[in-house]
């Protein structure tokens, strides 16, 4: 019996042996496992950061981009204004030389027929005087209504560009706006 005992004493010390050794390779494989955690841990932590970084360079870059793209805007739009106020100026510029120029034209009509009308009354007879007047007077309403026709339509031409231009100018700025907003 002393041996049969003996051999059930020895055999739970070596199972506790065993599981003592377990216990301590599963110890030790804990902590290489909670290293590890802790270092993947800290990466983490320093990815978050970097990402962090990242973003906020990004939010500044953005920022700067918008503010640029803000001042281009405000010198297009300056510009715009400019070539406008250029343009509107040469077509004041021109439309007041044309009618300087269609004014002289009409003073020496006027004139000639101012001094034929003298001759005739100086010394025709009233019938072939009011022929000639009233030729002289049809010549110039005709001339003048030619006249007064060609301007009309040039004015209408320059209004017409004076349209376009403002709207392109209309475009652009749209087109400025729908840019920021993207």
């Amino acid at each position: 019996m002393s041996k049969k005992g003996r051999s059930k004493g020895e055999k739970p010390e070596m199972e506790t042996d065993a599981v003592q050794m377990a216990n301590e390779e599963l110890r030790a494989k804990l902590t290489n496992i909670q290293i590890e955690f802790q270092q993947e841990k800290s990466k983490v932590g320093k990815l978050r950061e970097r990402l962090q970084e990242a973003k906020l360079e990004r939010e500044q870059e953005q920022r700067r981009h918008t503010a640029y793209i803000s001042e281009l805007k405000a010198k297009l739009h300056e510009e715009k204004t400019k070539e406008l106020q250029a343009l509107r100026e040469v077509l004041i510029r021109q439309h007041e030389q044309e009618a300087a120029r269609t004014a002289k034209i009409k003073e020496g009509e006027l004139q000639r027929l101012q001094a034929t009308l003298n001759v005739l009354r100086d010394g025709a007879a009233d019938k072939v005087k009011t022929a000639l007047l009233a030729e002289a007077r049809e010549e110039a309403r005709r001339a003048f209504d030619g006249e007064r026709q060609r301007l009309q339509q040039e004015i209408l031409e320059l209004k017409a560009a004076r349209k376009q231009a403002e709207e392109a100018l209309s475009n652009c700025m749209q087109a400025d706006k729908t840019k920021a907003a993207d």
